[in-house]
């Protein structure tokens, strides 16, 4: 038997026992804006008693309208890898909510390697990349993507992918239109390649993570103010700060383009899920450099209140002085709930009162607290028309663990297409922002009793499949990259999560346009979007499970787009 080749799109899953199906296409045929990335899948299956001893892929340039050439440094690929999933999302019901029943495989994880092996009976995809640079000249443009394969026989298989792409006449812009954060926890990555915290090694992956994020469309960094400000008091009592290493932080990202800090949370629940709230110690050295005892044994929550009060206030003054405090909002604390809202009350409070101005940002999971939060964060399925909304708030989203089930979610198992119709749902619901706790905690899940590095190449549940209670972390919710030797692995979550925020801005777009005039294309994208919002995202549980119809309207969109003249 002969090794199979065929093309699919960016929100196909393939899989170990995936086939060529009848008709498949050979080859890559893709539409994008200026500034975008639009992507394809190149899947080889390699048959029983066959092992490729090595697979290496190569991009032409792409050539288009007068010789223009798209060069081939703006195409990547990336070889997927298969993240071994053992459970499926533990409060699913329905096997219909996932791709298959877990353990198995399934696709995420990008490779570094550009040349890896391919055993036989197995079918090995690779992710392709198409960056149009802005000022682009409109038009089609056509190359090639060389795959070649060494089988263990020495004997050569050689395979020609033609790529066509259609640039369309507009571009999208540097700072889109919905705010995007996920969750960095530079300790993960300290306890992961075994470097000391703040060391030059570690500053060199935050840079790497803030391009990261850049490129994802993410505008807002998680800043953990107690880790960045060193607080130290004189013999007289006041306090002195050392904003260097928050300058430094702040710098990194704002150079990449991340430009708006997300101030970390300022208290926290003082035992279970439905204790009150207290604030959050941060360290304390004295005069002789030893830590002052801050613990709530030595000060209680109303002695160390102003603490918090005045390391606030002058981290406000410090962002003011440094021109940086107009892109700024701050948490309180996670994920109230009416059991312990007044305790949270009182803290946001507090907060708004020093910080003036500033926006206060928290996921919530209740409604009692309109006035007190700025950019209340519910759960998507708690997004959904029905919510009432507040004319002097501005709503955001967010995934976590849950939801569950047929609500779109980034889940290892779950469809694509369910991660990507989220940011479809932020448009048709007016939502401001997206956020993700989990970008790349690669560390052991609270409670586990394991004793060795967890890694999410082998473990997508941050081990958490080992707690007593049998209920593990979905598959790839605590990350959404990998720990690569040189930089962060991407993956096809990662990627399709980019798309949405980019299907988001098109729907943007066209809604400008389509309100300033009223010709034939503005009534056809007027339909259009009325199609989105009642049909393919109408809300967290009503839109589309539809791949191909999906593509199409975003197809269709960028259609209209063309025709009404956007720059």
């Amino acid at each position: 038997m002969a090794i199979e080749l065929w093309v699919t799109h960016n929100l196909e899953k393939l899989f170990p026992e995936s086939r060529k199906p009848g008709g498949g296409a050979e080859s890559i045929s893709l539409k994008a804006a200026r500034n975008e990335t639009e992507d394809a899948q190149v899947a080889l299956h390699v048959p029983r008693g066959l092992e490729v001893r090595e697979a290496s892929f190569a991009f032409s340039d792409l050539v288009g309208p007068g010789g223009e050439r798209i060069p081939k440094k703006q195409l990547s690929g990336w070889w997927q890898w298969y993240v071994y999933v053992l459970n499926n999302p533990p409060q699913n019901k329905e096997p219909s909510s996932y791709l298959r029943e877990a353990p198995g495989f399934f696709p995420d994880a990008f490779l570094e390697e550009r040349v890896i092996a391919i055993r036989d009976e197995w079918t090995q995809p690779l992710w392709v990349s198409v960056t149009v640079p802005e000022g682009t000249t409109p038009g089609e443009y056509t190359g090639a993507l060389a795959i070649d394969l060494v089988d263990g026989n020495a004997e050569k298989h050689h395979f020609e992918v033609p790529i066509t792409l259609t640039v369309w006449p507009f571009t999208l812009p540097d700072e889109f239109h919905l705010h995007h954060t996920e969750w960095f926890w530079p300790q993960a990555v300290a306890d992961y390649y075994h470097l000391e915290p703040w060391s030059e090694p570690l500053w060199g992956w935050i840079e790497k993570a803030a391009a990261d994020m850049a490129r994802h469309k993410q505008d807002m960094i998680l800043t953990p103010f107690p880790e960045l400000v060193e607080v130290r008091q004189t013999p007289s009592g006041a306090l002195e700060y050392d904003f260097s290493k928050l300058d430094r932080w702040i710098g990194t990202f704002k150079k990449a383009g991340v430009d708006w800090i997300e101030g970390a949370h300022v208290a926290g629940r003082g035992g279970g899920w439905e204790s009150d709230f207290v604030w959050q110690r941060f360290p304390v050295m004295g005069e002789d450099g030893k830590p002052v005892d801050v613990s709530r044994e030595k000060l209680s929550e109303e002695a160390f209140e102003p603490y918090v009060e005045e390391f606030l206030k002058s981290i406000h003054a410090h962002l003011t002085q440094t021109g940086w405090a107009e892109r700024y909002a701050q948490h309180v604390a996670d994920e109230p709930i009416p059991a312990n809202e007044e305790s949270w009350r009182h803290r946001a409070r507090k907060v708004r009162e020093w910080l003036p101005g500033v926006p206060t940002i928290d996921a919530i999971e209740t409604e009692g607290l309109h006035g007190y939060v700025d950019w209340p964060v519910p759960q998507i399925q708690e997004a959904g028309p029905e919510r009432k909304r507040h004319a002097d708030e501005d709503l955001w989203t967010y995934t976590c663990l849950f939801p569950q089930g047929q609500y779109p979610n980034r889940f290892l198992d779950y469809p694509s297409i369910r991660n990507r119709i989220a940011f479809w749902l932020c448009w048709s619901l007016e939502l401001k922002g997206f956020l993700h706790w989990g970008y790349n905690s690669w560390r052991a899940w609270q409670g586990v009793p394991v004793r060795v590095d967890i890694s999410p190449w082998m473990d997508a549940s941050a081990g958490s499949i080992y707690c007593a209670d049998r209920n593990p972390l979905p598959a790839g919710d605590p990350h959404i990259v990998y720990p690569g030797k040189n930089d962060y692995c991407s993956s096809v979550r990662w990627e399709v999560v980019r798309k949405g925020f980019e299907d988001f801005e098109y729907l943007y777009l066209l809604e400008q346009a389509a309100e300033k005039g009223d010709g034939r294309h503005h009534e056809a994208a007027k339909a259009l979007l009325a199609r989105v919002r009642e049909e393919v995202a109408a809300t967290p549980l009503i839109h589309t499970r539809d791949n191909l119809l999906l593509l199409s309207v975003r197809e269709q969109v960028g259609e209209l787009l063309a025709k009404l003249g956007v720059d």
